[in-house]
């Protein structure tokens, strides 16, 4: 890979020792990938080295592609502030640690007898391996609390989170339960039961570390700060905020939402739900009863996932150039007790498509599709599938920004600026998906004060939901179950992950907030000359970045 740019020059060759070391990058440029992520304390000292060295040759490279320096300048600024927390070397937390990167890896896979048999195989042997480097670089943070502003080891609620759900994972062999093609031979299926078992022990290993030996010198306070939190923020969206008004559009919108929510209810029960103690519930209720929303069954909830998929695509053409791969999109229900619905890219290689998953609790193969409409269109389409499918299509994109600048203020402030606007293109049929958008956007509001509150201490302001001033883990837990209908164990999951990931949880609303007005100031520039294909076109073009550089070139005049 090479290039006369010569900011591409510095971007080939950081992605080339990434390459060395994380199967992405490797895929990401055509060379053969490791089979799983390197996940050792030195590769994490070497990538934070290696990104000061590459920041110093940004500095030094003549004039090129700037829209790529800004791009990887601020992320590799941000992705050093996260190390300096102590956030990326110390990382447990339920749903995005390095071991959950392990077990993504087989998600949806099937053994078969061919190559791609055999490459599976390498890596499910490599699992082992890649869990230990795991523990030891939780041990190596514990061990340098120096290097870190914040704490080497994480918090106690998270080390148990984690412990946990590996426990879970040993208890149900998950790693052995990987789907196996009725003609793999006996020597395949000895070898993935040999590794199964070797990284289930491996697992075992990691859930001593976290209860034995992490748990004990563990700070008790699950809160980060208001320091450390405003940097993590900060890493977490690739921009600066202004904590303060940002936690007060949160609860602005918190009340706002609630009360659209209620004249929905309203209207799909009638006036005699105002006189329940929750209306919006008892609403809920007739519409999970209805059956023109209820889903029973794994393969019913996956032929509504498939179909919808299939059906929203069909209906965003207008608004979006599409390439043909936008269709390579494979839909899956897993019953992993999680209950949400979550998106995971195609391989930069393309061999594996880009997935949409639906959680469900095992042994509760039932569901509501009213709820989930929304859900599809955040990690589907117009949401995460569409984008990451038209970044990886800008051939004039580097593979570092097409595959590889992964950004949550970015990603998932689009996927939920694609919610409304999927409501906007009429994707949103009745009253009933209508709910489930509001209770969804409710979900995204309480996340944005009850991640400030719950990190910094903030006290909660007068308003009409609640009567509390201070903030507690059981009251945001029982305000998404109130306000949003969370259901009580991922209500419980959600609160938690919002105490493991500071930060991240403002990037959904605070994401589209500025998508939003990006787009509004583009409209008032260009007045009858906008166009909304146009803009998307142009805006997702730039390729992922962190908010502050790409709030200031979608804003700037047209040229």
């Amino acid at each position: 890979m090479s290039h006369p740019d010569p900011v591409h020059a510095v971007a080939d060759a950081y992605v080339r020792e990434l390459a060395r070391h994380e199967p992405d990058a490797a895929m990401a440029i055509g060379v053969e990938p490791p089979g799983l992520p390197d996940l050792s304390p030195a590769w994490l000292v070497r990538r934070y080295e290696l990104q000061r060295e590459t920041l110093q040759a940004l500095d030094e490279a003549g004039p090129g592609d700037e829209v790529l320096r800004v791009a990887l300048r601020e992320r590799l600024e941000r992705e050093r502030l996260l190390f300096d927390t102590g956030f990326t070397p110390r990382l447990v937390a339920g749903l995005a640690t390095p071991v959950h990167l392990v077990r993504y890896a087989f998600e949806g896979m099937t053994l078969t007898p061919d190559a791609a048999g055999e490459t599976l195989l390498r890596r499910l042997e490599a699992a082992p391996t890649a869990v230990r480097q795991y523990i030891a670089a939780l041990r190596w943070a514990r061990d340098n609390p120096d290097r870190f502003t914040g704490t080497g080891v994480a918090p106690v609620r998270q080390l148990d989170t984690l412990a946990g759900q590996v426990e879970a994972w040993i208890d149900g062999d998950w790693f052995g339960q990987v789907a196996v093609a009725d003609d793999v031979d006996a020597d395949a299926r000895r070898r993935l039961r040999a590794a199964a078992d070797e990284t289930a022990a491996a697992l075992a290993e990691l859930a001593t570390l976290l209860r034995d030996e992490l748990r004990p010198v563990a700070p008790a306070a699950d809160g980060v700060g208001e320091e450390v939190y405003a940097d993590l923020a900060a890493g977490m969206l690739g921009a600066r905020i202004d904590l303060d008004d940002t936690y007060a559009y949160g609860w602005a919108e918190l009340e706002r939402l609630v009360a659209e929510a209620r004249a929905l209810a309203g209207r799909i029960a009638g006036p005699a739900t105002a006189a329940s103690g929750n209306p919006v519930r008892a609403a809920a209720s007739v519409l999970d009863d209805d059956p023109r929303y209820r889903l029973d069954g794994v393969e019913a909830i996956r032929s509504w996932l498939t179909g919808r998929v299939s059906e929203t695509i069909d209906a965003v053409t207008e608004a979006f150039d599409l390439p043909g791969s936008v269709r390579n999109v494979e839909c899956l229900v897993s019953e992993a007790s999680s209950g949400v619905v979550y998106y995971t890219p195609g391989a930069p290689d393309g061999s594996t498509p880009g997935r949409v998953v639906w959680t469900i609790p095992s042994g509760v193969p039932v569901a509501a599709s009213w709820q989930e409409v929304t859900s599809v269109h955040h990690e589907g389409v117009p949401g995460h599938h569409l984008q990451f499918v038209l970044t990886a299509s800008y051939p004039q994109l580097h593979p570092w920004q097409r595959h590889l600048c992964h950004i949550h203020g970015y990603a998932e402030g689009w996927a939920h600026y694609a919610e409304q606007l999927a409501d906007e293109l009429g994707l949103i049929r009745d009253d009933a998906e209508r709910l489930g958008l509001v209770l969804g956007q409710i979900w995204r509001s309480v996340r944005i004060v009850a991640d400030i509150g719950l990190h910094t201490g903030r006290p909660i302001p007068a308003n009409s939901l609640v009567p509390e001033r201070e903030w507690t883990p059981e009251l945001a837990r029982r305000m998404l179950v109130d306000f949003a209908l969370v259901e009580p164990t991922l209500a419980r999951f959600e609160v938690d992950r919002y105490l493991g990931w500071p930060g991240q949880a403002l990037a959904f609303k605070i994401g589209a907030r500025l998508w939003r007005e990006a787009r509004e100031a583009r409209e008032a520039q260009l007045g009858g000359q906008f166009s909304l294909p146009d803009f998307h076109r142009d805006a997702l073009a730039l390729g992922p970045m962190g908010l502050d550089p790409l709030r200031e070139l979608l804003t700037r005049s047209p040229t």
